[in-house]
């Protein structure tokens, strides 16, 4: 039986790596018997944005995430409110980022087996 684990970023992209890292731990977890998924929140929500360009920080190339996004089928999630407050337009499509609301959060965490904040 696969654990469910939902790795939430919600520190700026900008000057951090925890966008990144969320997405290396993720991909790293296909090799167990575990279904990993990324949350981008609060701040982190730019780090859907096409604009957003985390290889000029050193960062895990974006066209590689998205490469391993799709191949491994990763769900990836944004919340509506924080995209809006933080006024993220043009979001990434190769992200395939399902947007929930935040009233909807409590039961989104609970559907995962571990919940783990970065």
């Amino acid at each position: 039986m696969e654990k469910k684990v939902l790795f939430v970023v919600y520190q700026a992209p900008v000057g951090s790596i925890w966008t990144n890292e969320a997405f290396r731990t993720a991909f790293g977890m296909y090799g167990e018997d575990i279904e990993p998924a990324v949350l981008l929140m609060e701040s982190a929500s730019a780090s859907l944005s096409a604009d957003t360009k985390p290889e000029s920080l050193n960062l895990l190339p974006i066209k590689i995430v998205h490469r391993f996004i799709k191949r491994y089928e990763t769900p990836v999630y944004g919340v509506k409110e924080h995209i809006e407050k933080y006024k993220v337009k043009n979001i990434d499509e190769n992200f395939g980022a399902k947007i929930i609301n935040e009233r909807d959060l409590s039961d989104f965490f609970h559907s995962f087996d571990y919940v783990i904040y970065m």
